[in-house]
């Protein structure tokens, strides 16, 4: 067997935690770096790991012996970073988004081809057993012809979320939006996972009960590739955290998903494991139905090393990583100038 991976995280803050204990359950990795500006959850992250803690990514990059890098920072930070350790030969795992602009996406795609490295970003969801079921179900005509499909997620975070870790959550600059970008983002995800794709959308977004500069709430209708229509509403407003949901609707019958897990199905044909192919498996092993927040991250960096160690692309690639946050740029366009978006198919 190979040596495990070297893996630095960039960020000492929550997300980067649960990178550091998922990585804990993979025999395929190791943590030896964390690289954090703030000394305290920086030093003690890396502690907690066994880890040498570092100052920047850039001092990590320069002293620490490390193969991989994952980048856990506030989402306007992960392209400089992206590109920084690409450059430096590290392959670069990312959380969503992976960036907050169009160019920011190029710029890491771009690096991470040129050094010859894998560029792979964090969507768990799409690694779910049930989540899989209904794509294939979808492609194999078990609703019929897709004519509707809807998301809707509907969260709580309260107005110290938006300040803590000094504020960066709810900005232009480091969140890149708000409701839809940070927390939504998984599931248009899965619906343009789900319909093949966007042809176009229009959206609106407004601000009611955060001091924040981005959205709390958004509203979006799409046209999917497949032909189908459908929509997304996304508050961070709610009471509490709901279910998130998607339902597609076809001729032929109807699939409910709530937090992933198929809860409704009414289809020409059962929805069990012989429609997995052998690659899905791979992807879906040792899901749950009720898997604790985390869960999702180790099963797919666990494929990502896998992958690594094969010389396969990694799931979920940033060239496939990139339509999603393309899609809410397009929301935010047109919510902004009130004109329909489309995009190139």
């Amino acid at each position: 067997m190979s040596s495990p991976f070297r893996v630095g995280i960039s960020g000492g803050g929550t997300i980067g935690r649960v990178h550091a204990q998922a990585l804990a359950q993979i025999s395929s990795a190791n943590l030896v770096a964390v690289a954090e500006p703030q000394e305290d959850p920086g030093r003690r992250l890396a502690s907690e790991h066994g880890a040498t803690w570092y100052r920047s990514i850039d001092e990590m990059l320069e002293q620490g012996e490390i193969d991989v890098v994952i980048v856990a920072t506030p989402s306007g930070l992960h392209p400089d970073q992206a590109v920084r350790a690409a450059q430096a030969g590290k392959h670069v795992i990312t959380e969503k988004p992976m960036a907050i602009t169009a160019d920011g996406i190029d710029r890491m795609i771009s690096a991470c081809t040129e050094e010859g490295v894998e560029l792979a970003v964090i969507f768990q969801n799409r690694l779910s057993a049930d989540v899989m079921l209904v794509r294939r179900a979808i492609e194999r005509g078990y609703l019929g012809k897709p004519v509707l499909a809807n998301g809707a997620m509907y969260w709580h975070r309260s107005q110290e979320y938006y300040q803590a870790n000094g504020g960066w959550r709810g900005t232009w600059n480091l969140d890149g939006g708000g409701a839809m970008m940070n927390q939504a983002i998984h599931t248009v995800d899965l619906l343009q996972w789900l319909m093949n794709g966007v042809t176009s959308v229009q959206a609106y977004t407004t601000t009611l009960t955060h001091d924040i500069e981005t959205e709390d709430v958004a509203s979006a209708s799409f046209w999917f590739n497949n032909g189908a229509l459908g929509s997304i509403t996304a508050t961070t407003s709610a009471s509490r955290d709901y279910p998130v949901r998607v339902e597609v609707i076809g001729t032929e019958g109807r699939v409910t998903l709530e937090n992933n897990a198929v809860t409704l199905c009414e289809a020409a044909k059962p929805l069990d494991d012989s429609l997995l192919t052998d690659e899905d498996r791979e992807l879906v092993e040792g899901w749950r139905a009720d898997e604790p927040f985390g869960a999702g991250h180790t099963r797919q960096l666990k494929t990502i090393f896998k992958r690594l160690a094969d010389g396969v692309q990694a799931p979920v690639a940033g060239a496939e990583a990139r339509r999603a946050v393309d899609i809410i740029l397009g929301i935010y366009e047109s919510a902004r100038t009130g004109a329909l978006v489309k995009f190139a198919r």
